[in-house]
């Protein structure tokens, strides 16, 4: 989700996202977005991202993170 503002009716849920070669789920720019019941699996880094702080009113809840993986081509963070 990149740049897209207000999204009151969209969501992620109820996704299986394994062995990733990059984040789970990248918020940048986005409020309202729902993120509920996922499963990330060997992703690598910040399995769910916010970018820089201007995502607000995001609601992220009932996820499950296993096994996050070493990234070495993201951010140094990740």
């Amino acid at each position: 989700m990149h740049m897209i503002g207000a999204v009151h009716t969209s969501y992620i849920k109820n996704n299986a996202i394994h062995q990733s070669n990059n984040r789970a789920v990248a918020i940048h720019g986005t409020r309202y977005l729902r993120i509920i019941n996922n499963h990330a699996f060997e992703a690598k880094g910040h399995n769910i991202f916010i970018e820089d702080a201007v995502e607000t009113h995001n609601i992220i809840t009932h996820n499950l993170i296993t096994k996050v993986m070493r990234s070495m081509s993201l951010l140094n963070v990740d």
